[in-house]
């Protein structure tokens, strides 16, 4: 009956928010006037920015009004139900930045994903009222699909479960039986093997006690058993799953815990794992048998647990591998890509600052945004579009020596992010290219950077403005030009299509 209440919560959310902080203005003058404009400018852009910024704000230091703290706090939860992601899905493959499923995994790390905006929420209530915390916690429903293996990317849940592993822990007093219960209620949810090792490591923090420890190693290894099967998510994680459950065996017999029961574990499910179909493009899976049985000697297990032998694997049935659709492939991304890359230089490192203050380099840089601004990529499909000239963009400002050029650039780039349709092109994506200017917001333009946020009238550039003024995250501003999390560059004259036939793309070097 609890979660049938939710979308009617959901839907009068808005209408609460704005209530509450009106009451807020009017009746408590005490509270910082600049976070309840924020807090309420925040009630007008997509739910999970209002999440984010109401967390910001919440957990900035400065709200010193625990009631207010909490109302907002509350509200970001359920704001957060709005969000058009659900949870973070990475991968621990290596896969091209520029390429649609390395843009795919920048915009999930972004982090403003149902998930991961929800425990945002628990972990700061947790400093408010614990109680109401766990509460909360109880309300996030996972919902984790199994990866496919068309797609490199498995869901990522990491943060729920240390934020349960932290719950368990710390808010049941010295009651170690009703912490042990709900530690073990919801580690039962876990099914996929990509949650595993976050499994594993959450009954590792949970600091449990000899015969405690004996216990979750026996639950350990039911959840084990009662996994589905999922290939590309057994090859995401298998290395990452061997390697904690083999910590948390080292820190149990530490405990006194006796035999091997979790190596025990670890190898039959490895090897029903090993049984079952793999993704055709999958290259962990023939070095289980060797990890396993490098782990067994480091940690002195394997005299007493049997090695995983080449013998006991069959010929795997092989399933779809994942596609990689390459960014830069028309020819007029092609040669936008090549002009940016000759302004930076082939070198390791970009062009002195010396050579890019010259007129010569600025009048190729202007015509380049210029060029930059035109382009329509009418042959690209719209969401690749926008990913490719944001990072053109982003690299550009990233060359530009701090001046009027570099100005005009960062407005020419807020100006296409105020025109661009967030929803179509995915929140998340859009959020990380604004990110990526906030991010150079810590630098000697930090003030026309953010004005130029503010001054473009879209209420979700403009808020991010404010907050930065008012809850600056700390960014280092260290990076040399064009090294930011856009600028991992694939290199190939030659490039696998979305086909897996080599076709060909732009003969140039990252920049």
């Amino acid at each position: 009956m609890r979660r049938a209440r939710l979308p009617l919560a959901f839907a009068c959310a808005a209408g609460v928010l704005a209530a509450g902080l009106h009451v807020a203005a009017q009746g408590r003058p005490d509270r910082d006037a600049d976070l309840r404009l924020l807090a309420m400018d925040a009630n007008g852009v997509p739910p999970e920015f209002s999440a984010d910024a109401l967390l910001r704000i919440a957990g900035s230091g400065r709200v010193t009004d625990k009631e207010w703290q909490r109302y907002l706090l509350d509200e970001a939860f359920m704001r957060a139900y709005g969000a058009q992601e659900q949870y973070r899905r990475t991968t621990t493959q290596s896969i091209p930045a520029d390429s649609r499923q390395g843009a795919d995994r920048q915009a999930s790390d972004t982090a403003l994903t149902r998930v991961s905006l929800q425990i945002r929420v628990v972990q700061l209530m947790l400093y408010v009222d614990a109680s109401h915390a766990r509460e909360l916690f109880e309300w996030i429903e996972l919902g984790l699909a199994p990866g496919t293996c068309a797609n490199p990317l498995v869901p990522a849940v990491e943060e729920y479960y240390s934020t349960l592993s932290q719950l368990a822990r710390t808010t049941f007093g010295g009651n170690r039986a009703n912490a042990l219960n709900f530690l073990e209620l919801y580690l039962w949810r876990a099914h996929l093997p990509s949650e595993m090792p976050s499994v594993v490591r959450a009954v590792h923090r949970f600091r449990a006690g000899r015969d405690e420890a004996a216990y979750l190693e026996g639950e350990l290894r039911l959840i084990l058993e009662g996994s589905s099967a999922d290939a590309r998510g057994f090859s995401s994680a298998s290395l990452d799953i061997l390697s904690r459950i083999a910590d948390l065996q080292v820190a149990d017999r530490g405990l006194g815990v006796p035999n091997w029961y979790l190596m025990d574990a670890a190898r039959d499910y490895l090897l029903a794992q090993l049984q079952k179909p793999r993704c055709a493009d999958s290259a962990s899976e023939p070095t289980i048998p060797s990890a396993f049985n490098a782990t067994l000697k480091r940690i002195g297990a394997d005299r007493d647990v049997s090695a995983i032998a080449d013998a006991n694997l069959r010929a795997p049935i092989l399933l779809g591998a994942a596609p990689l659709d390459l960014y830069w492939q028309t020819p007029e991304a092609a040669r936008l890509y090549a002009q940016e890359f000759a302004l930076r230089g082939s070198g390791k490192l970009p062009r002195p600052l010396k050579e890019r203050q010259t007129s010569e380099w600025k009048h190729d840089a202007e015509q380049l945004l210029l060029d930059i601004d035109h382009w329509s990529g009418a042959r690209e499909p719209e969401r690749d579009f926008f990913y490719q000239k944001a990072v053109l963009f982003t690299g550009l400002i990233d060359l530009d020596p701090p001046g009027p050029l570099r100005m005009q650039a960062v407005r020419t780039f807020v100006e296409f992010l105020r025109r661009a349709n967030v929803d179509r092109d995915r929140r998340t994506l859009w959020f990380a290219m604004l990110t990526r200017l906030l991010e150079m917001a810590h630098g000697s333009d930090r003030r026309e950077i953010l004005a130029a946020l503010e001054d473009s009238h879209h209420p979700t550039l403009a808020l991010y403005a404010r907050l930065e003024r008012a809850t600056p995250v700390a960014r280092a501003n260290t990076r040399r030009p064009t090294d930011g999390i856009l600028a991992s560059r694939w290199t190939p004259a030659a490039s696998r299509s979305s086909s897996g036939t080599a076709a060909a793309g732009p003969a140039v070097a990252p920049f």
